[in-house]
């Protein structure tokens, strides 16, 4: 898992559609608020054109159009004119810098750094499939199992998750094998504990036997 090659890349057909960038390749929120607008002022503009023509004026219906022109070009402008100057590059090579450090951290058992890190790699770029599965990794490590399946169904609705299918099937398999080794031990501390005779029974056996105790030939 740890020496799988990341890859970060955007398409450039993204730049169609206004937040659709953001939303599909980082997964960000505000992505999803101008795409989300863009449709309503599409789907506005389409309706006084064609379902409800004459509650409106000639020059509310063209204008409706001007702004959707002018909304799509100027996304469309802005979005291509940051993939052509290297800023999503820049993003890429900041998130990948992050989890480098975190897979640092992680394998000299800094578990809080690496956690810390992965948070904020995770917060710029929601998407990393790869960084949700060793946060995973690291929450059984650290004996936070019912985090780590959280974090597991978090990563699971990525659409990224098909990739990892074998490495999150795998992380499963030693979430269950280790709950039920920390489930054995403790029963069989338990059960240790329960068929230790006390002190005091230790005792009282002696005076029944006429052997001395423990704490009388001490």
């Amino acid at each position: 898992m740890l020496g799988k090659v990341r890859m970060l890349s955007t398409p450039w057909i993204t730049c169609l559609w206004p937040g659709l960038t953001d939303l599909w390749v980082r997964g960000r929120w505000q992505g999803l608020v101008w795409a989300t607008g863009f449709t309503l002022l599409l789907n506005a503009a389409l309706i006084t054109k064609g379902v409800w023509p004459d509650l409106w004026g000639a020059m509310m219906r063209n204008g409706i159009w001007y702004v959707v022109l002018g909304v799509w070009l100027l996304s469309a402008i802005l979005t291509g004119v940051k993939l052509a100057s290297g800023a999503w590059r820049q993003a890429d090579l900041s998130v990948e810098s992050l989890f480098q450090s975190a897979q640092k951290e992680y394998l000299r058992g800094e578990w809080f750094q690496a956690e810390a890190i992965l948070l904020k790699l995770l917060a710029a770029s929601p998407k990393d499939a790869e960084a949700w599965l060793l946060l995973a990794t690291l929450q059984r490590h650290c004996k936070r199992y019912d985090e780590a399946q959280q974090t597991l169904a978090q990563l699971q609705r990525l659409d990224a998750a098909g990739a990892w299918w074998f490495e999150i099937h795998r992380e499963r398999e030693l979430l269950v094998r280790r709950r039920e080794a920390e489930r054995s031990e403790s029963e069989e501390m338990e059960l240790a504990e329960h068929n230790t005779p006390s002190t005091s029974d230790n005792d009282d056996q002696s005076k029944e036997t006429g052997t001395p105790s423990l704490s009388d030939a001490a």
